[in-house]
């Protein structure tokens, strides 16, 4: 073991330190992640696909390995032992172990892998797995209800028209939060054909997580590091895409959380948006009501893991629009140094807006 491999998820040691933080602090960490349960699909799905469900499971040295109709969905180049080997990410005791340990008191988490199935064919026996994930993940929050808040996969952006129903049964199924991915190919976030899915989103109450994903664009030399660089980095174009087609003027009640790309993209973003609304408003259609900057104070949010630019930047961000997150237990996440970084934020920002960013703002955002 040197320097490097000591600090992947499974090598980190967890301490709180020696810093105490102010009474009254409860640190919420609204993006981490979970690994799902081993055959999963082929247990869960029923009927005539179950044949095709795919293949799920862990091997003997502890990869998790993923297989659709013969096909590999595993990362290429990515030895999956380093990132995903925290006991924590499937066994859910060991987890709330590392919460405590760390000093998280609660936890919004996403899915792992549930989120590559994205790349079936098939987007019928698509709908049906996310459907089976869905389930089995509201089932998954009941081990530790007042800490574990997971986030439901919603599959009808291709099916936008199919959305009301799928949203009354995610509420139905006790989830206070639901996320859709950055870049679905083939998607038009900001088409007509989206406005169903779009007003049920607006109309169920539900914050909206955006999450970033997983796109392999890049081949060749650094590859690899290139892509998690990109895939980081995608909110830029899409608050832009989103403020610009009027779905803010049309959906008002609509709340949106840019996840897991940081939070120091925002004030050029802003700013550059508003200068496009300044120089072209007599071209843009449709004519939105306000600059972009309105929409974001007023419908917008993002979390971050480790962002020092980020805290330089809190009055452009917004004190209320910023939430912290540990991003359990991926490599660029920050568990095993939680309370450092804690601390960074609170010499930057002051007692009063640390409490809001390391939970306060999530609690009331997704009322837990």
């Amino acid at each position: 073991m040197n320097d490097l491999t000591e600090f992947w998820p499974k090598n980190r040691k967890l301490s709180k330190g020696d810093w105490t933080p102010p009474a009254g602090t409860r640190f919420i960490s609204a993006d981490d992640h979970l690994m799902e349960a081993q055959n999963l699909w082929e247990e869960r799905l029923t009927g005539t696909d179950k044949d095709r469900a795919p293949k799920f499971w862990q091997d003997e040295h502890g990869i998790f390995h993923l297989v659709v109709d013969g096909e590999s969905y595993n990362t290429p180049g990515f030895d999956l032992s380093f990132p995903e080997g925290r006991p924590g990410f499937w066994d859910t005791q060991k987890r709330l172990e590392d919460m405590d340990a760390e000093g998280i008191d609660a936890s919004i988490t996403f899915h792992s892998r549930a989120a590559a199935l994205i790349r079936m064919k098939d987007k019928d026996l698509w709908f049906k797995c996310i459907d089976v994930f869905n389930e089995w993940l509201a089932e998954w929050r009941m081990i530790a209800p007042d800490r574990l808040f997971p986030v439901a996969y919603l599959p009808t952006f291709y099916k936008p028209e199919m959305t009301r129903d799928y949203m009354q049964k995610i509420k139905a199924l006790g989830f206070k939060a639901v996320e859709i991915p950055s870049a679905p190919r083939g998607v038009r976030y900001n088409g007509s054909e989206m406005l169903p899915m779009w007003e049920a989103i607006a109309e169920a109450g539900l914050p909206l997580s955006i999450h970033i994903g997983v796109a392999l664009e890049y081949t060749g030399t650094g590859a690899l590091a290139a892509n998690i660089n990109r895939n980081l980095q995608p909110f830029n174009a899409l608050f832009g895409q989103l403020v610009f087609a009027g779905l803010f003027d049309r959906f008002p009640n609509l709340r949106i959380v840019f996840t897991e790309g940081g939070a120091s993209w925002v004030p050029p973003t802003i700013t550059g948006a508003d200068k496009i609304y300044r120089d072209y408003i007599s071209a843009i259609r449709p004519r939105i009501e306000h600059k972009p900057s309105h929409y974001w104070y007023q419908n917008c949010w993002t979390t971050f893991m480790d962002d020092p630019v980020a805290l330089d930047l809190i009055d452009w961000i917004g004190e209320d629009k910023l939430m912290w997150s540990i991003d359990y237990p991926h490599p660029e996440g920050v568990f095993g140094e939680s309370m450092q970084i804690a601390r960074q934020i609170y010499d930057k920002a002051g007692e009063a807006r640390f409490k809001k960013i390391v939970g306060g703002n999530a609690a009331q955002l997704w009322g837990i």
